[in-house]
């Protein structure tokens, strides 16, 4: 919030008739200056003056506090704040007279009386001291207390109660009461790292200072004279107890009447839940937080209230967070439990606590340790903080028993969730259902592609278990995401979806230089010939590498390069299969500049950077490239489609929208991959073990990955950040033709099931669909087509040439000669189906 440093003293207006000096007591403040003589001459210490630098008063007019740095989201709203104190700051308008009055009748009821020292006051605080035999009230005013928060130290010594004394005298001197006041209020501890109303009010009730009611303006004020005793949440009872004498002090100054009173002192204590001190979107949080404290240093982060404008959409945030946690549970109960995490003795269970308890109610959808009081063949007894619930059978149905004492002996502690009741179930009580830590971990990314804009990011199961990155940390073999790459290339180089290759066993040159690499395809079969749609949609490996070898492997890298890959990028075969280390965040960069129709955008977190006197300290601005012409990158995308139209992600086929995606499984199952596009959102999602393991046979991006990729695309669809029914934009250069889907070629007599094909202009098929096309799968694969190979630093167009084709005069082109078809050594095989097979488990 806005805040002005004190300015000059001023006479502001009053805070209202019950407030304004005693006539007879004006006379006090005069006698301020008498009264420190007397302090001074009773320290002994006169010479003690000597000590207070006089520039420290002068400094205050510009004192600036600590103040927090907050984040803001897409929207304007704050989810997140550093600081070393916890504090934001009010204007003196801004301040509650509710809150002045309170402050006033409670810590210094002669404060628009006295100069600094109030001489009665110090005289009744020893009087009740000596009755008591010990200190039950301090003599500090409230100016007192600003100066040892501005110049000096906590230590209880002489020495500093006197410097204490004298700079009080000096800022009632040069400052009004009501700067003083309001400085103060700003300033002042309120217990939980909370320093001033504001940001204690924020904290404690959930709103802003301006809206306290009087019961809980003095629950505030009555914190302030030992906020580690006085609070709210541990001890309840103290601080009711120290409303009350706010309270009766506000009656006794006439501030408040005694309807007020009773009916202030008879409300409950009413607190926004606590919360806990993890931050929203924590890896969304801690990537900002870096580059705040890179490039600012770690004072003004903390220090400085820097105001930072982010990318983070709540919405897609949660809806992110919530897939990748229900998506690991998934996968983790498909290994069945693994019993409890301890057992205790079972003597006065009743009298154990955990440390996930926090103070109130279990709130539904968070975890808690839970403990078991008791558990037969039906329920189970389970106590959480100060309630006990009840755990049936449904509640444990994942685990494959229908028992709950074979699961839970008494005494045994476990996980547990209460999950909330459904829409048409409100007011049911939520739910108790056993649950068990994931060990394995997902992470999520969710960028607006033609922005770049971040919206989402989720780095891990728990951020409190681990704070590793695994968007923007991990560097991950990432499978057969990679193959989009490959084909992108080739398309650019002049191939189109319709062309084929002969999916055969090939070696290939490895990195030793010799015939020592050969791929395998996924079920350990090969498809003959085979299009290019097809090779990708089904994730056909021997022939992707095929197509590398053929594309060139320097061009694969340099498109992808352009794509947004920066990372080192082996030459070597293996790289068509995603051997290459990525971080998971270059892969959904490259995937979005795809989606943006081939423009590249860096991705960004921060879209703006202000201090606390509003200027603008950086905001950001766009970096864009071409990475590829629009057509190439429609024909990818349509390619794409086809992946989950009948191919390796045929699960999120019935969504209602385009979508474009490619699965991802790497060696032994260790990285389970699924990057898509929606028209407008790259989604990434990411699965495996931080140390490279296995996820278990057949744990395929298609099972442990896709899933939570549509959950997320799902939620977008409920919540309406992803609109039902969008589709794709057409660039200018790319035209769509029927072919047949097995042979991509063009549809004549006898053809069997047929696809619209997208194809950059001037690559169209041209040749019709002949029934015995598949008779050349005999044919060594180097046989299937006639490629043309560009030499170094030569532009190719169009598409390569059909086998034996004759390329027609220029003003002639039509549909070449062909030479006489390869004799039959097979009787040729039926047409294709009209209906596409079912896919396969997904790779």
């Amino acid at each position: 919030m806005d805040y002005d440093p004190l300015p000059p003293r001023t006479i502001g207006p009053s805070f209202g008739t019950p407030m304004r000096p005693r006539p007879g007591k004006r006379l006090l403040r005069w006698l301020a200056p008498l009264a420190l003589a007397a302090v001074l001459g009773a320290a002994g210490g006169v010479g003690i003056a000597a000590v207070i630098r006089r520039p420290q008063v002068e400094e205050v007019s510009t004192y600036t506090p600590r103040l927090v740095t907050q984040l803001f989201d897409k929207n304007g709203a704050q989810f997140a704040t550093f600081a070393r104190e916890r504090r934001m700051m009010l204007s003196q308008a801004q301040i509650p007279e509710v809150l002045r009055r309170a402050v006033v009748a409670s810590e210094d009821r002669n404060f628009f009386s006295h100069g600094g020292i109030d001489l009665q006051g110090i005289l009744r605080a020893e009087l009740k001291n000596i009755r008591s035999g010990h200190i039950v009230e301090g003599a500090s005013t409230i100016t007192m207390q600003l100066a040892r928060t501005l110049f000096l130290s906590r230590e209880k010594t002489w020495r500093r109660k006197v410097e204490e004394a004298l700079i009080s005298v000096e800022l009632e001197k040069k400052y009004s009461k009501q700067q003083l006041l309001t400085l103060y209020l700003n300033l002042v501890n309120l217990g939980h790292g909370n320093y001033g109303v504001e940001a204690a009010s924020r904290y404690y009730f959930g709103k802003p200072a301006k809206d306290l009611s009087l019961a809980e303006a003095a629950t505030l004020i009555g914190i302030i004279p030992a906020p580690s005793r006085y609070s709210p949440y541990r001890t309840p009872d103290k601080v009711l107890s120290q409303r009350t004498r706010v309270l009766r002090g506000m009656l006794e100054e006439g501030s408040i009447t005694q309807a007020q009173f009773d009916r202030a002192n008879a409300e409950p204590l009413r607190l926004a839940p606590r919360r806990t001190e993890e931050q929203a979107a924590p890896y969304f949080t801690e990537e900002v937080r870096k580059y705040l404290e890179t490039k600012y240093g770690a004072t003004a982060l903390y220090e400085q209230g820097l105001e930072v404008t982010t990318t983070l959409d709540p919405q897609i945030q949660a809806a992110a967070e919530k897939a990748v946690d229900e998506g690991l549970r998934r996968i983790d109960h498909r290994r069945g439990w693994r019993g409890p995490i301890a057992q205790l003795d079972v003597e006065h269970l009743e009298d154990q606590t955990r440390p996930t308890w926090g103070q109130g109610d279990p709130e539904p959808g968070r975890w808690y340790q839970g403990i078991v009081l008791a558990s037969d063949k039906t329920e189970a007894r389970v106590k959480i903080g100060e309630k006990v619930y009840t755990l049936g059978r449904k509640g444990i149905e994942w685990t494959g028993r229908t028992s709950p004492s074979t699961v839970l002996p008494k005494g045994a502690v476990a996980w547990f969730r209460l999950v909330p009741p459904a829409k048409e179930k409100e007011g049911a009580e939520p739910i108790l259902t056993l649950d068990q830590e994931p060990r394995m971990e997902s992470a999520a990314v969710v960028i607006e592609s033609r922005t770049g804009a971040i919206r989402a990011l989720v780095g891990g199961w728990d951020f409190d278990r681990n704070k590793f990155n695994r968007i923007t940390q991990a560097k991950r073999q990432v499978g057969s995401a990679f193959k989009p790459f490959v084909y992108g290339a080739a398309i650019e180089n002049g191939w189109t979806p319709a062309d084929t290759l002969l999916d055969s066993p090939t070696a290939f040159k490895g990195a030793d230089g010799k015939l020592s690499y050969t791929p395998h395809n996924y079920y350990k079969k090969y498809y003959g010939i085979i299009t290019l749609r097809r090779a990708l949609e089904q994730s056909v490996n021997v022939a992707t590498v095929k197509l590398m070898d053929l594309v060139g492997v320097s061009r694969v890298i340099d498109f992808t390069r352009r794509c947004g890959i920066q990372a080192p990028l082996p030459p070597y075969p293996s790289l068509a299969l995603g051997s290459a280390d990525l971080t998971p965040m270059e892969l959904a960069t490259a995937y979005a500049t795809v989606a943006n129709l081939g423009t590249h955008v860096e991705p960004y977190l921060i879209e703006k950077i202000g201090s606390r006197q509003g200027q603008t300290l950086e905001s950001h601005v766009p970096n864009a490239q071409s990475a590829m012409a629009p057509a190439v990158a429609f024909v990818l995308t349509h390619m794409l489609e086809g992946v989950i139209d009948h191919g390796t992600a045929y699960e999120a086929h019935d969504l209602p929208l385009d979508l474009a995606g490619k699965t991802g499984t790497t060696d032994d199952y260790s990285d389970a991959w699924f990057v898509g596009f929606t028209p407008t959102y790259t989604i990434l999602t990411w699965t495996g073990y931080d140390a490279k393991r296995s996820l278990g046979s057949g744990m395929s991006g298609a099972v442990a990955s896709l899933p939570t990729w549509i959950g997320i695309v799902k939620a977008g669809l409920a919540d309406g950040w992803i609109q039902k029914g969008e589709t794709f934009p057409v660039p200018a250069g790319v035209s769509q033709r029927p072919v047949e889907y097995y042979s991509g070629l063009r549809p004549s007599e006898g053809t069997g099931k047929t696809i619209d094909e997208a194809f950059v202009n001037g690559t169209e098929p041209f040749k019709d669909y002949d029934p015995k096309w598949s008779t050349v799968m005999t044919l060594p694969w180097f046989q299937q087509k006639s490629f043309y190979v560009p030499k170094e630093g030569e532009e190719m167009t169009g598409r390569p040439p059909e086998p034996g084709a004759v390329a027609a005069p220029p003003g002639q082109e039509g549909t070449p000669e062909e030479a006489p078809p390869p004799p039959a050594v097979a009787p040729p095989p039926a047409p294709a189906p009209a209906v596409l097979p079912p896919p396969g488990p997904g790779r």
